[in-house]
């Protein structure tokens, strides 16, 4: 037990940094913004760039960790970040601001493919599971911490950005001191078709995240506050949406090593499709409170069961190429997520959120009950 705890414990730290600097990062860069006038659009830009960062990284991070080992790439995504984070100080132009956030999204997918990587690594059959919801509470309450930032920026523009670079430099150093010259396991590698195909219920929970979290995080604020509430009942709520997304990845965790990842997938499915259907009906922020931490609850879920399930059916040597797909697929949600759900409230209505919301539950949900899923994907649920 002691030893497990002191293989991840790097990986606790890194995910740790990573979701403090992400939640950080987004909204204190959303306000600096909004105060020189910079156009909403042009906001937009510079979080999308981010994640486009984490898209392009995530093609080369795999290789990065088979050539100089995991704890190396953890390490140097840390670092990197740290840069350009702490760079966001130094000078605020919008063309030099887009370069750094694709950098700070490179050396995110460098941060979450590494972690990834080692946990599942470190984890056995009985407890991957809670090991991984242990990693997506740190994640997620790490991301509640976030905005904190927002506290200090009276203070100064370069106070926030500073901790949020040390906050990454401190674990990029320790790693790094602390590195293993034990390189990757070789082994046989697999045609991206066949990777694919194996790990296509993965991926594809992965790519709902990415799209879920990035609605609801830019998106439950602007539909809260066109609904009538107050701008700190829109706080409140938002942080019933964070307190779901943040406890409950360890019980889901606990619960798939009971009764195994793809079961617990469709019972997450299945508890938050109603919660999203019935949002849009209810005006009283307790009960919108309540549903609101649901929804959080559902789609916190997610992200480690999405890791659990890659890592039932890959070998160790496969572990760090289907990783960085999922890290893609993380990253293309994250695309996606606040530019689709944006339009059809634009066009259609606030509610047009949740609508969308429950309508990606739905569609996984009859996939998985039709059995429409591919035959490796199929062979793959049965035997989680």
């Amino acid at each position: 037990m002691l030893n497990q705890f002191r293989s991840v414990m790097p990986v606790f730290m890194g995910i740790g940094a990573a979701g403090f600097t992400l939640g950080l990062v987004l909204p204190v860069t959303t306000v600096f913004l909004e105060e020189l006038s910079v156009s909403a659009p042009l906001i937009g830009l510079t979080a999308t760039m981010m994640f486009m960062g984490t898209m392009t990284g995530s093609l080369f991070v795999g290789r990065a960790i088979r050539d100089y080992g995991v704890k190396a790439v953890l390490g140097a995504g840390l670092f990197l970040t740290a840069l350009s984070v702490g760079a966001l100080s130094l000078w605020y132009y919008i063309p030099y601001w887009l370069l750094l956030r694709f950098i700070m999204g490179a050396g995110l997918a460098a941060i979450f493919t590494a972690s990834e990587t080692m946990i599942n690594r470190s984890s056995t059959v009985k407890n991957r599971g809670r090991t991984l919801g242990l990693y997506g509470m740190a994640f997620s309450l790490s991301l509640m911490l976030g905005p904190l930032g927002l506290i200090v920026l009276k203070f100064g523009a370069w106070l926030p950005f500073i901790a949020g670079a040390l906050v990454c430099l401190i674990p990029a150093l320790f790693i790094l001191r602390s590195l293993s010259p034990i390189l990757e396991p070789p082994g046989a590698e697999r045609k991206g078709t066949v990777l694919i195909r194996r790990i296509f219920l993965s991926l594809s929970t992965m790519l709902m995240t990415g799209f879920m979290e990035g609605a609801l995080l830019v998106l439950i604020p602007l539909y809260t506050l066109r609904q009538g509430f107050s701008t700190g009942e829109t706080g409140v709520l938002l942080f019933c949406f964070l307190l779901g997304h943040g406890c409950m990845p360890l019980v889901t965790g606990i619960s798939s090593d009971r009764w195994g990842f793809s079961r617990t997938l469709f019972a997450v499915l299945a508890a938050g499709t109603p919660a999203f259907i019935l949002v849009p009906f209810v005006p009283q922020i307790f009960l919108l409170g309540l549903l609101l931490m649901v929804c959080g609850a559902s789609v916190g879920s997610l992200y480690p069961l999405s890791i659990g399930l890659l890592a039932n059916v890959l070998t160790n040597p496969e572990l760090p190429r289907g990783n960085a797909m999922t890290t893609f697929c993380y990253g293309l949600g994250s695309v996606l997520g606040p530019i689709v759900p944006a339009l059809a409230m634009h066009f259609t209505g606030v509610s047009a959120l949740f609508i969308i919301g429950a309508v990606v539950y739905v569609i996984f949900l009859v996939v998985w009950l039709c059995g429409s899923i591919p035959a490796g994907a199929r062979i793959y649920a049965r035997r989680c």
